[in-house]
């Protein structure tokens, strides 16, 4: 009943959102239009030749614009579309406004060319080759030159074409320039909001919290690696609020996250499932309803679950919201995004850049609905995501983007391009690698810096509720980052420590001592159902780690079964972007930063066991962490440890049989999402733990 309400609510919010995002760009074109009929095919000239060029020059300008514009858009939408990217139409809809007017400033400034009598064939053709120019000096990857060449040509064909219509017939040229946009920012949230929408429907059959059950604070620092953490021994001091904090609850020393980027690894922390197991992997975009989620069993169990994010991938599009009571939507702003714009990177490039990436946001949205939240309210479990140390390194405030640097911000923007390029499949040379690593270094410890700090201001929110110590806080990160080590820079294609090691603690007071430091290794797995244990509640049967609380509370650790269990991780092949790859570019890669095939990473003790399967073929690699911690010497072919690789092998065995692990080359389901059922709707049938303690 409720789910079907939520529908309802998803459906009506779209529709009058875009209507209204519809209008106003229907109404801009329209005038637009307007003024192209009344001056850019007009033969009069009884006015000054001078003010005739520029009131031209700005009409062709705005022309071209829209035409450029709408050429960006469509190939936006279509790319948005391949990745399953939740759409973000009003961050779209503003470069119908961007885009053209810098085009009429350009194209008033370069009107003297209608002093030649070819002007109005020429001026179009100087506009394309100034946008080429603009295309090509904030590309992401030079040398895909179709990338950045296409868009300014194809407008330029486009514009002509046009040109030849309108003397015909305007009203066709007046129906493409509102009608195409339309349709391109229509299609994409039609998609969305028949795959999950914009509302998040609540679960049925709601139950009672536990007795005095206390708040939950779920915060994952998106992007950020273990070894840039001042707590895990950085020298620098990038996390003083991390740092505190773990010092009054229990930070695990060697935690390994699931997965290699946002998706796969945030729906393993929410199912407490590995990517293969749950399916949101990449080669699929999309949680299915097959596993609860760690939201919906907490709204079942009577909380007010509540989603704080920037990072547009924790949406229903992806069905990472799945049982959520509502979500702030923040990523909505684009923020995150700009990179991916060219006329967004084009505006940073002039100056106007925003102050983040969607944290102070986050940060207002808490604070309004915790001042909204009654005193008498049932307990929350509220999830926050913050997106700050993730790319573009250099979109920070001022005083974190040079906390570590004095470099120039064009610098760094452009050091920053240079290094989210190779993510993407871009080749540096050694010198340019060495040339940029520090100061992606610089800027990355700057973004670890003001997610610290967004993380203090989550903390003060609760202590001025005078909750804090009633509350319990995880804090994580959901996978790490490269910033040159083994050649590249990001993260999503590697395997290696950079990108699993992660930060990980939990506070407590009441449960858990202060002051603990797990040594075992762990997988952020377990989070799952140590939150369960913290509250006196079984976890889904479909959990496959434990709870990690006997560990953080037991002098004899080691001991523990918990200890015992594998530590994985895998990365599925995500095919769009492998596709950049070219054979220059796979020969260039290291062994564990591959872009083709799939990966499973095993830690057993100090051995990191690793299979790469590609094409049918399995190559192994096995490291000593301990005496390699780089990751250099492939001991798989040293039979000094033949007898170890077959020990570890016998125990992958016998972990693969205890969680249905399926072989690493199987065939994955494709990007199915159920055709009878609302993806966001919880199905209390497929949820298969018992809440007969509930009521603890």
């Amino acid at each position: 009943m409720i789910g079907s309400c939520g529908a309802v609510r998803s459906s009506s919010t779209v529709v009058v959102a875009f209507a209204a995002q519809v209008a106003l760009i229907s109404d801009v074109v329209f005038i637009a239009s307007l003024l192209l009929n009344g001056g850019i095919m007009s033969t009069g000239n009884r006015i000054h030749p001078v003010i005739h060029w520029i009131k031209t020059g700005l009409l062709f300008g705005l022309g071209y614009g829209l035409t450029v514009c709408i050429v960006h858009l469509i190939i936006g939408v279509l790319v948005t579309m391949a990745m399953g990217v939740a759409p973000m139409t009003l961050f779209c809809a503003k470069t119908l406004l961007i885009e053209p007017l810098i085009a009429v400033v350009v194209g008033t400034l370069i009107s003297p060319i209608f002093y030649f009598s070819k002007g109005r064939y020429i001026h179009p053709a100087l506009m394309a080759v100034i946008w080429v120019v603009c295309e090509r000096v904030v590309a992401i990857d030079p040398a895909k030159v179709g990338m950045w060449l296409m868009p300014p040509v194809l407008a330029l064909l486009f514009f002509y074409g046009f040109w030849r219509v309108w003397r015909k017939k305007h009203w066709v040229v007046y129906a493409v320039a509102v009608i195409m946009p339309v349709l391109a920012l229509l299609l994409p949230v039609l998609r969305f909001n028949a795959i999950g929408g914009y509302d998040v429907p609540q679960a049925h059959k709601i139950r009672n919290a536990p007795k005095d059950a206390p708040d939950v604070v779920f915060v994952v620092m998106d992007t950020v690696r273990a070894r840039n953490v001042s707590a895990y021994g950085y020298e620098r001091k990038t996390t003083p609020v991390f740092d505190a904090f773990a010092k009054e609850g229990a930070l695990f020393e060697n935690a390994t996250a699931p997965g290699t980027w946002s998706l796969a690894s945030h729906a393993s922390l929410f199912t407490g499932t590995v990517p293969s197991v749950h399916g949101a992997h990449g080669e699929s975009n999309y949680l299915d309803d097959k596993l609860p989620t760690l939201a919906q069993v907490m709204t079942e169990s009577g909380f007010d679950t509540q989603c704080f994010t920037a990072n547009s991938y924790i949406s229903s599009g992806f069905g990472l919201t799945r049982g959520f009571n509502s979500t702030d939507k923040a990523w909505l702003a684009g923020e995150g995004a700009r990179g991916f714009a060219f006329i967004y990177r084009l505006v940073d490039l002039m100056g106007f850049m925003p102050e983040d990436k969607g944290g102070n946001k986050v940060i207002e949205n808490v604070r309004d609905w915790m001042a909204n939240r009654p005193e008498d309210g049932p307990p929350a479990f509220v999830f926050v995501n913050f997106l700050e140390a993730h790319f573009p390194a250099h979109q920070l405030p001022d005083k974190f983007r040079n906390a570590f640097t004095d470099e120039p911000i064009s610098k760094l923007r452009q050091d920053g391009q240079l290094a989210f390029g190779v993510q993407l499949g871009r080749q540096l040379s050694e010198s340019e690698r060495d040339r940029i690593s520090q100061p992606i270094l610089d800027l990355y410890d700057g973004g670890i810096k003001y997610t610290d700090y967004l993380l203090g201001k989550i903390i003060d929110i609760w202590k001025q509720r005078g909750t804090l110590d009633n509350t319990i806080f995880v804090v994580l990160g959901d996978h790490g980052e490269h910033v040159g080590e083994h050649k590249t820079f990001g993260h999503m294609l590697s395997v290696y420590q950079e990108d699993l090691a992660v930060p990980f603690m939990f506070r407590y007071p009441s449960q858990i001592k202060a002051g603990k430091r797990v040594s075992q290794t762990v997988s952020t797995l377990g989070v799952f159902a140590t939150l369960f244990d913290l509250l006196g509640m079984t976890p889904p049967d479909s959990v496959q780690w434990g709870s990690l609380l006997p560990l953080m509370n037991s002098d004899a650790s080691a001991s523990h079964p918990i200890a015992a269990q594998p530590v994985i991780a895998e990365r599925y092949e995500k095919k769009l972007i492998a596709s950049r790859f070219d054979e220059n570019a796979r020969a260039a890669q290291e062994p564990l930063n591959i872009p083709f095939g799939r990966y499973r990473v095993y830690r057993v003790e100090k051995y990191k066991y690793v299979q790469h399967y590609e094409n049918g073929t399995t190559t192994k690699y096995l490291f000593d962490l301990e005496k390699d911690p780089g990751e250099l010497t492939n001991l798989a072919t040293n039979p000094a440890y033949k007898l170890k690789q077959l020990e570890i092998e016998e125990s992958v065995k016998h972990w693969k049989k205890e969680l249905s692990l399926s072989e690493l080359g199987a065939q994955q389901p494709g990007d199915v999402r159920s055709a009878d059922v609302h993806p966001d709707t919880v199905k209390v049938s497929q949820v298969s733990h018992s809440q007969t303690d509930m009521a603890k």
